[in-house]
């Protein structure tokens, strides 16, 4: 049997679908720390792009979590960016408090972890919803994606600000039919 993830030395697999790179992002139905629903949209308005990124906790990732806030921090273009975890908790609204840039979520309709592929399936962590970043351009689409398979291995930031820079040049506004 294949594995899609370790965690400190434990096998875990994830739920079978999938959103890769190139396909239109999902709308999805979420809920504030504050209890509101809320829908996060795969684009906006202002042509702005989106950020959803997902950590099975985090008492075990804060540390990765406030790096990668502090990095989005200092973008000088718009990008929304969404913190999802899949229950809220005391740890939760704790980090809350500290996030410059991130907008906590929680995946309360249980459509982010299932549409994205990042619902846990098995194992110590399982219904939680693995570490991942989704950059969603300005037209909705995923245009980058990390998903480590590794747990313990930190999101790539240096590759994130590279596809941040292609994101953002690349879209010209013109869509294939103009």
């Amino acid at each position: 049997m294949d594995y899609d993830l370790i965690y400190r030395d434990e096998k875990m697999e994830l739920c079978e679908d999938f959103i890769d790179v190139g396909y239109m992002a999902e709308n999805i139905e979420v809920t504030t720390l504050e209890g509101e629903a809320l829908e996060v949209k795969r684009s906006h308005q202002d042509g702005s792009m989106t950020i959803l990124t997902s950590f099975p906790n985090c008492e075990d990732f804060e540390r990765e979590i406030l790096a990668l806030d502090t990095f989005l921090s200092h973008l000088q273009v718009i990008v929304h960016s969404y913190l999802i975890f899949d229950t809220k908790s005391d740890a939760v609204e704790s980090l809350a408090k500290k996030l410059k840039t991130f907008k906590a979520l929680i995946d309360s309709e249980r459509e982010f972890g299932p549409m994205y592929g990042t619902e846990i399936a098995c194992g110590s962590l399982e219904d939680k919803l693995t570490k991942s970043l989704f950059l969603i351009s300005k037209d909705g689409a995923i245009f980058y994606l990390d998903m480590p398979k590794d747990l313990e291995k930190p999101i790539d930031l240096d590759r994130l600000q590279i596809e941040l820079n292609k994101a953002y040049i690349t879209y010209t506004g013109v869509g294939c039919h103009d």
